[in-house]
């Protein structure tokens, strides 16, 4: 058995991967334990996107694996402070910045916990840079996690964040998109090579955060099917479908699934982990959908306390959380602000979307959806009561978005994405070299093909 070190950024929808891998690994008999920025004392910050940071090891406590933490750097906490502000562009270069700050500071901190602990693989979080340097100064294997297949180019793929549609024809504003785009990520090799020169690494490949860039093994929480075609993908780039099905719900997560109507067109809203705190569209979501036909089942979050002060519609169920991935197969459309883990989540119970995006990935989801023919999008900041009742009626009224979401759900199931992301995680701590699919072998990696996929792959011992 392996001794397996995670690592990822201090943010819910980047854990919740890891930790349902974290889990999966740890009942197969290895030693998993986490290691990201955080603090472990008791902290009552003022803002709820740091209190949410602060809370992971506690969350990854409760599941009773060790983790230990890395203070993070000051302007790590006040520019992540202001991420459930911005939306766009602004968000995303946000975002990326923040995923280069302190890269130096942290690599340090996790080669002086490598001579500690000393893991035979690491498994990191794609936006957790230092983690992969570490694991190359030390040449010790690293597995790099992502969330979708988002990040990685293709023909079709507009500029990301661009929430353009997949297939755009280039205009002047897709050139503005794409000057913006180069920018950004200019800023972030920038920054990151400056990081690998002080440890005598050599400089990044352009576009990191575009391209898969682990050396020995990219595992890409998805299906093909789901996806865009993407043409920069690697022979040790896999996707293995979507993992959530070990976690625990919070114990205080109580939901009366009773309560919910056969007879009634159900929608569940909700904005996610970080964007949450948005009363103002929790409420005209409401308004719109304040109709019988409709039962509306919303995770307010942040918001929940402001909303929860006024009159709510006698046909919806509000609470500041619920049991998303017991609830998604219960309902019959969410309308969501197109994280990767809920529209994941969503599309592996076949259930079609409305996508509000706020920024990043999202937009881009946004994009995927509609690209996939199984949701539609709505701009968040400007939108009304009646627009949002239509996108509602036309996805009710026309079966080929229920039809086409059913297949993409029978296409997930194929997938087994805890299995696989352990057996291909435990080959690496192995094998200590690339996992590189045979040639022609598929992309994505199913409960039918995986053996062929690793007796098909050449082994050598360590």
């Amino acid at each position: 058995m392996s001794t397996v070190l995670l690592l990822n950024q201090p943010t819910t929808g980047h854990l919740n991967v890891m930790l349902t891998m974290a889990l999966q690994m740890r009942d197969e008999g290895h030693k998993v334990r986490f290691l990201i920025p955080g603090k472990k004392v008791k902290l009552d910050p003022p803002f709820q996107v740091l209190k949410d940071a602060m809370s992971l090891p506690k969350t990854i406590a409760r599941h009773g694996i060790p983790v230990d933490v890395i203070l993070p750097p000051i302007t790590a906490l006040i520019k992540g402070i202001r991420v459930p502000y911005t939306s766009g562009y602004k968000e995303f270069s946000l975002v990326v910045g923040l995923a280069s700050i302190g890269t130096a500071y942290y690599v340090k901190s996790i080669l002086k916990y490598l001579e500690s602990i000393k893991p035979d693989v690491l498994v990191s979080d794609f936006a957790f840079f230092p983690a992969h340097f570490a694991a190359e100064l030390m040449d010790i294997p690293c597995a790099v996690i992502y969330h979708s297949g988002l990040p990685f180019k293709g023909s079709l793929i507009p500029p990301f964040a661009s929430g353009l549609p997949i297939g755009a024809v280039p205009d002047e504003l897709y050139r503005q998109h794409e000057q913006r785009e180069r920018a950004v990520l200019r800023r972030l090799d920038e920054k990151l090579n400056r990081a690998r020169q002080k440890f005598g690494l050599p400089p990044n490949p352009p576009d990191i955060l575009r391209r898969p860039y682990s050396k020995w093994l990219n595992l890409v929480v998805s299906s093909q099917a789901i996806e865009a075609p993407r043409d920069n993908l690697t022979a040790n780039t896999l996707y293995i479908g979507p993992c959530f099905t070990k976690r625990k719900n919070l114990p205080d997560i109580c939901f009366p699934f009773g309560n919910l109507k056969s007879d009634r067109f159900k929608v569940y809203v909700s904005l996610g982990t970080v964007f949450n705190n948005k009363p103002e569209v929790f409420r005209k979501i409401m308004h719109a959908l304040d109709h019988p036909d409709y039962q509306v089942v919303i995770s307010a979050g942040g918001a929940y306390r402001k909303l929860i002060k006024r009159q709510i519609p006698n046909n919806v169920m509000l609470y500041p959380s619920v049991p998303q991935i017991d609830l998604l197969p219960n309902v019959d459309l969410v309308i969501g602000h197109g994280g990767n883990n809920s529209t994941n989540e969503t599309l592996a119970t076949g259930k079609p979307l409305i996508i509000m995006p706020i920024g990043g990935e999202q937009t881009d989801n946004a994009s995927r959806v509609e690209y996939l023919g199984v949701g539609l999008r709505l701009n968040i900041m400007d939108f009304n009561a009646q627009e949002l009742r239509q996108k509602v009626e036309q996805i009710k009224n026309n079966p080929g978005f229920q039809q086409r979401a059913s297949l993409l759900k029978e296409a997930i199931a194929q997938t087994d994405g805890c299995s696989t992301s352990s057996g291909c995680i435990q080959w690496l701590a192995y094998h200590r070299r690339p996992l590189n699919r045979p040639e022609g072998f598929p992309i994505t990696i199913t409960r039918e093909n995986f053996h062929d996929l690793m007796s098909g792959v050449p082994g050598q011992r360590r």
